[in-house]
């Protein structure tokens, strides 16, 4: 893992951004109350889960509706399947995102 700076205007209205780091993409979240990161993939069907809703710090997939915790990515009960979440920090020069390297940059550097 690896912090990266969110480079793109974060918004303060609630809902989901679809942003693009280190050429990952990524769904940025603000609730009521927070801010979050996860994939934008839903791990059940691969589903843009962007497209979806927010309900409280719960994402819903807009094709199946199946929900997933914000904190932690753990999926409804009985789903059996966890969203990657990311850590967010707030530092003195902006956001930044606590993402995963591919391992083909690791090795070659790029």
């Amino acid at each position: 893992m690896k912090w990266f700076k969110i480079e793109a205007l974060i918004s303060d209205k609630i809902g989901i951004q679809k942003l693009e780091i280190n050429r990952q993409e990524i769904c940025l979240i603000k609730t009521k109350d927070s801010f979050y990161a996860c994939a934008t993939k839903c791990p059940h069907a691969a589903a843009d889960i962007s497209q979806g809703w927010i309900e409280g710090d719960q994402i819903t997939c807009p094709f199946h509706r199946h929900q997933y915790d914000l904190t932690n990515g753990r999926g409804a009960e009985g789903q059996g399947d966890y969203l990657p979440v990311y850590k967010l920090e707030k530092r003195p020069d902006g956001w930044y995102v606590n993402l995963p390297e591919s391992w083909l940059r690791k090795i070659f550097k790029f």
